[in-house]
């Protein structure tokens, strides 16, 4: 990308493939504005030209102001001042406005993106739709991929589309990291879980007592299971399942143990437990998944 543009932005058609994907990237680019210049810049389709005066989006769009400030309004989240550093998140059918200080301008990267997949992982509740700016401050990773962004669609190299649709996952990605993990507290917990978590990889076969476990590492069982199931999406107890599921895949493909001796070897109380259980969480008996790997 030259760097000595003021402005870069391409508005992308999404075909069947790209919907397949699960994310698809809509429109995506940069903007330069000098204090006391017209904005937005004349280069936009009409319905995103009233982003001063207030307007709806059926999609997501990130925008990362890096220079100067200005504002940010919408319907579930109030009015903010956005100084250099915030970034600022737009909900599917939320009213919003936004627009830099005169006195200032202000520098501008932005993606908009919407497909099944990005309706998942925006569903987080760190974007809540009342908390719509975050000030993640200069990141250099996150201001790369909004850049990457912009330079494939000035390129459009062969598959460039998924490529822009995983960079924009992957700033989603960080995004959620520094919220959950930012604080000495957030941290913290990391630690715990992170250590939680490796218990269990290790002694997946075994029977777990959580509550002893939370208490070994210094919490009560309730606000171990919330921090645990908040950063894995499961609970203890389902987190250990899943990976012994995990692993009796990777036995019924690869070694020729009897559908008794996986369930014994990985703990579960019965046969008859586990070819229910596996057949409730894939679909299939674990037998038919053995024949289906042959």
């Amino acid at each position: 990308m030259n760097r000595n543009e003021k402005a870069w932005s391409c508005y992308l058609p999404h075909s069947p493939e790209a919907e397949e994907w699960g994310l698809f990237i809509l429109d995506a680019g940069y903007t330069v504005i000098p204090p006391n210049t017209p904005y937005p810049p004349g280069q936009h389709p009409d319905d995103h030209m009233s982003v001063t005066s207030g307007r709806t989006l059926d999609s997501y769009t990130l925008v990362y102001i890096t220079r100067g400030g200005g504002t940010f309004e919408s319907r579930s989240g109030g009015a903010h001042t956005i100084n250099e550093g915030d970034l600022f998140m737009v909900h599917p059918d939320e009213w919003h406005c936004y627009q830099p200080d005169p006195a200032t301008g202000w520098d501008e990267y932005w993606v908009e993106f919407d497909g099944e997949q990005a309706r998942r992982i925006m569903g987080h509740d760190e974007f809540s739709l009342k908390k719509p700016v975050h000030s993640i401050g200069a990141d250099d990773q996150i201001l790369r991929l909004f850049i990457e962004i912009a330079e494939a669609t000035q390129t459009q190299s062969p598959g460039f589309e998924h490529i822009i649709a995983t960079q924009a996952s992957q700033i989603v990605a960080r995004i959620l990291a520094r919220l959950r993990y930012s604080s000495a507290e957030a941290r913290e917990t990391e630690t715990l879980i992170r250590q939680a978590r490796l218990h269990i990889l290790k002694n997946a076969e075994q029977s777990i007592d959580f509550p002893e476990l939370a208490g070994e590492l210094g919490i009560s069982y309730s606000a171990f299971r919330h921090r645990f199931k908040q950063i894995t999406g499961l609970p203890p107890g389902q987190y250990q399942i899943q990976i012994r599921l995990n692993k009796a895949r990777r036995l019924l493909r690869n070694s020729p143990l009897s559908v008794a001796d996986i369930a014994a070897q990985l703990g579960f109380e019965s046969i008859y437990y586990f070819s229910r259980l596996f057949k409730k969480k894939t679909g299939i008996s674990p037998l038919h998944y053995r024949t289906d790997q042959h």
